[in-house]
């Protein structure tokens, strides 16, 4: 890995890393574009066609029952145990930002509020094509279940059999509407709705460039939960870290495979940096993933070597990465500098693994800098809220002189006009 001594936020190595996503193609667009117009005006013929073509679909489009119990037996008894775990820890977190109606009465007799409900159909994307993800359907399933959602459907690009690990997930999180398909044409098909599936209200859980950019395209037909990037962790560490425990958590983000990754280590120790270094190079050396863990670390590989932990706080805050781990002598003397990430991962032994799999908090985390507005999928992101508001005489009697000169300022004479019929 490149070690780069930092003297402040105005390098360019941080510009590149906060402009790392490739944008895509044109032609990628236009393929994207497509997919969704066509599937709109044509329905699930679209979609099977596609399926087809993309996917190698032979057969139903939905997993049956029967399939989902076949290949969910195939999964060993401790996979099965660990998704269990996995699944009870999750709703442990989860079930702590349950939200519920609420109301006050005015002090003229009126009564205001909001009133909490669940979304009624959610759909969750589960990537299929270049691996496997039971966790990703636990992280997006469980929330949406604890908030009350009444309906998941799931997509994957599953054509030529459903993952038994993604069958036991599904089966024991009680899913059994999953259609075998991926890219723009599932995303378009839980989107727009066809005559043999119903359209969702929101749309949540990653994918390959396809789906996320139809994602993207269908937002306001539907909702999203967010426009996901590569991955990327951010590692604070000093000379009391484990460089091999760096190395190994650095690389765990470089092998997901797109080459964008942001794999990034900063210290206050140019001896840590030095070590940290050797490591991934050894542990590069002797992976099975050597071509493309280099691929990754060329781009945006990188150790920063900074005078101080203020000035490394600021370069976490400002790439506001999707991991943050901190892994130095006292890490939660750092934690209050700590504004801009996904997920926080404190001490040698929280390793990023950690939270993706098992821990509890959710691992669907805003990328590309986007920590600094965007807060992990939750429970919250599975309501709707609607305001309640209920004037009685009194109240109207005694504020519709305020409402109505409010009206008359903003030139809406009818909006006016509808108060002071009623005074």
């Amino acid at each position: 890995m490149k070690i780069i001594s930092l003297k402040s936020l105005k390098h360019p190595e941080i510009e590149s890393l906060r402009s790392r996503e490739p944008s895509p193609s044109a032609e990628i667009q236009k393929t994207v574009s497509d997919i969704l117009n066509r599937v709109r005006k044509e329905g699930h013929a679209a979609v099977l066609d596609y399926a087809r073509r993309f996917d190698g679909l032979q057969g139903n489009l939905r997993v049956t029952e029967s399939e989902i119990t076949r290949e969910a037996k195939k999964a060993s008894p401790t996979v099965r145990s660990a998704i269990r775990k996995a699944i009870s820890n999750v709703k442990k977190f989860h079930v702590k930002q349950k939200e519920s109606s609420w109301s006050f009465k005015g002090t003229h007799g009126e009564t205001l509020g909001q009133i909490i409900r669940p979304l009624d159909r959610v759909g969750v994307y589960v990537p299929g094509g270049a691996g496997v993800y039971p966790s990703t359907l636990i992280m997006n399933t469980v929330p949406a279940q604890v908030a009350g959602v009444s309906e998941i459907a799931v997509i994957t690009p599953c054509a030529h059999g459903l993952n038994p690990a993604v069958a036991c997930a599904a089966q024991e999180l009680g899913v059994n509407e999953i259609y075998k398909v991926g890219g723009a044409q599932a995303v378009a098909m839980l989107a727009f709705g066809t005559d043999k599936v119903r359209r969702v209200d929101k749309i949540v859980g990653p994918g390959n460039v396809y789906a996320a950019l139809a994602k993207k395209e269908v937002f306001g037909v539907v909702d999203i939960d967010m426009i996901a990037g590569p991955s990327e962790v951010l590692v604070l560490f000093d000379e009391s870290a484990d460089p091999d425990w760096v190395a190994a958590d650095l690389l765990s983000q470089a092998e997901h495979g797109s080459g964008y990754e942001a794999v990034i280590g900063v210290t206050t120790s140019k001896q840590a940096a030095v070590w940290v270094a050797e490591c991934v190079k050894a542990q590069v050396e002797n992976s099975p993933k050597k071509a493309l863990l280099e691929k990754a670390l060329s781009r945006y590989g990188r150790i920063f070597v900074v005078s101080d932990w203020k000035l490394g706080c600021d370069v976490a805050n400002a790439l506001a990465p999707e991991h943050l781990e901190v892994m130095t002598e006292f890490p939660r003397k750092l934690l209050p500098s700590l504004r801009n990430a996904g997920a926080i991962f404190l001490g040698p032994y929280s390793s990023e693994p950690v939270g993706d799999y098992f821990a509890g908090p959710n691992h669907v985390l805003p990328t590309n800098g986007s920590a600094r507005f965007f807060s992990p999928l939750g429970v919250y992101d599975f309501y709707k809220r609607t305001s309640l508001i209920e004037y009685n005489a009194k109240a109207l009697r005694k504020e519709g002189k305020l409402i109505a000169a409010l009206a008359d300022a903003e030139g809406f004479i009818h909006h006016a006009a509808a108060v002071r019929k009623r005074m």
